[in-house]
């Protein structure tokens, strides 16, 4: 097999998985698209979907910071670490306070401040960016420099 062939099979492997992943995003939107025509008529379903909108960006942050939380015990300074505990601990505490405002938010939207934070939520979001950005650099700060490829005789 001389490069030619190596090189244009590579590239045809490369642009069948750009379309298979492509294909399979569209498959995945039209299967949800079929499931919620097919639950539209439930009653109460379309509150439930609500309920899981709401909730769906903070159990990511959640999910984020459980993964930040494993990543934590494996840096090697213990200043990064125990600086990254706080942020993580306050991000935590914050995403948790967030998380019931805009329950309560959700499910009681005729209240003054509660229209107030549901105007502003999303920067509850930007925030909740922000810590986990901080924590990751602040876990990336303590680990010791990554050698080059020079310098590790690759």
């Amino acid at each position: 097999m001389d490069n030619f062939q190596k090189y244009s099979r590579l590239m045809l492997m490369m642009v069948g998985g750009i379309i298979a992943f492509i294909l399979l995003v569209a498959l995945v939107f039209f299967a949800l698209r079929l499931f919620s025509i097919a639950v539209f008529h439930i009653p109460g379903f379309d509150f439930l979907y609500q309920l899981i909108i709401v909730l769906i960006p903070y159990f990511v942050f959640f999910a984020a910071y459980y993964y930040l939380f494993g990543k934590i015990k494996l840096s090697k300074s213990k200043t990064s670490r125990i600086t990254a505990r706080i942020f993580l601990f306050s991000g935590a505490i914050f995403c948790t306070l967030a998380m019931i405002l805009s329950l309560v938010a959700f499910l009681s939207a005729t209240k003054e401040w509660t229209m107030t934070f549901r105007e502003n939520e999303h920067y509850a979001y930007i925030i909740q960016l922000i810590v986990l950005l901080v924590i990751a650099a602040t876990l990336a700060a303590g680990d010791s420099k990554e050698k080059d490829w020079m310098e590790r005789g690759e």
